[in-house]
């Protein structure tokens, strides 16, 4: 089973270094300026290794906590992502419909529409 080297198996490695990275640097500068951005990095290390769960809890924690931060379109985005990944539709559509309706110039507010036009067609 010897694969050449992909960009997404380092990732799938790195992801749980990623999120203790991110939490350390969370605990340790909680007012910085980044630290809603390493609370959204968090959730999307989590929708990357496929633990939608902890993806939903981590975007959860973003948006109530940094309500205002430059990083909360995509907070809900990957949270759609996750919810969609779990098979809860109506919870995907929720949060994409909110990044859609507050941030729709954001990166996030586009992948979202795109994400809405793809659940609409059967």
């Amino acid at each position: 089973g010897c694969r050449p080297f992909s960009m997404g198996d380092s990732y799938a490695g790195q992801s749980e270094l990623a999120i203790l990275g991110f939490s350390d640097y969370i605990k340790s500068f909680p007012r910085s300026d980044l630290a809603d951005d390493a609370q959204v990095n968090i959730c999307a290390a989590y929708v990357q290794d496929g633990t939608n769960e902890k993806a939903v809890e981590a975007c959860d924690l973003a948006i109530r906590t940094y309500p205002n931060g430059d990083k909360i379109p995509d907070a809900y985005y990957k949270k759609g992502l996750a919810l969609q990944n779990l098979r809860d539709v109506n919870g995907a559509r929720d949060a994409w419909e909110h990044v859609v309706k507050a941030n729709p110039d954001s990166d996030a507010g586009r992948l979202a529409k795109q994400r809405l036009e793809q659940i609409k067609r059967p």
